[in-house]
């Protein structure tokens, strides 16, 4: 009994691993296509750096008056050329994920350049529910496999990726003005209510009930 306890427990601890490697490893590659499209605007991006992405980003000349308010940095850049060359080329070995995997980040870190996902699986002919099933399973492969291989897995820029991922406030949920708050929506434990035998609010209620008990004793009547 006691053994059975101990393989629950060590399978247990095994999914959370993964699932919060798999978290990392989606977070990078979000983080190596927000790096490559700011890298290829306005000939920044280095050429050596063209052939680690598969060929699924938009062309140059479509997003080539975009600002640039970001610039990379070098460990930014170092840890995208870790997930294109030593992930994707190298642990995905079915092109077609490899597709899915890049157009699915290009859509979260730049959805201004590359669309959305959804829009990209409906043009594509493409289910969207299961080109998202295959994303995931990818991505809990290599939070199996990249352990193994590399046991000090870098994590991404969190501050800038964090915006970007799914689940997270969208841009108008970040943009849009707080919610006004009444003057009393903090109150101390000890706070009684107050009554003001002069607000107009009390006044109209006093006589908003007087009606409906006048109404119902007529109607009994």
């Amino acid at each position: 009994m006691s053994t059975n306890v101990l393989q629950v427990d060590d399978l247990s601890e095994r999914a959370a691993a993964i699932a919060d490697i798999s978290l990392i490893v989606r977070a990078r590659f979000v983080e190596a296509a927000d790096t490559m499209v700011h890298l290829d605007v306005r000939g920044v991006r280095p050429d050596r750096m063209r052939t680690l992405w598969p060929d699924v980003l938009p062309e140059p000349a479509d997003h080539g008056d975009i600002r640039i308010r970001y610039r990379p940095s070098a460990a930014a850049i170092s840890r995208a050329e870790e997930v294109l060359q030593g992930w994707l080329l190298t642990h995905v070995k079915d092109q077609e994920r490899r597709v899915l995997l890049s157009r699915w980040s290009v859509c979260l870190a730049a959805p201004h350049v590359a669309g959305s996902f959804r829009d990209f699986c409906a043009r594509t002919g493409r289910v969207r529910r299961t080109a998202e099933r295959r994303i995931q399973a990818e991505f809990q492969t290599l939070a199996g496999v990249l352990p193994i291989a590399m046991p000090a897995l870098q994590e991404p820029d969190w501050s800038r990726i964090s915006p970007m991922m799914p689940n997270s406030p969208g841009a108008f949920e970040r943009t849009k003005a707080p919610v006004t708050r009444h003057e009393s929506y903090w109150l101390p434990e000890d706070a009684r209510p107050v009554f003001d035998a002069a607000s107009p609010e009390l006044t109209a209620l006093a006589k908003r009930l007087e009606r409906e008990n006048r109404r119902r004793a007529k109607m009994k009547a």
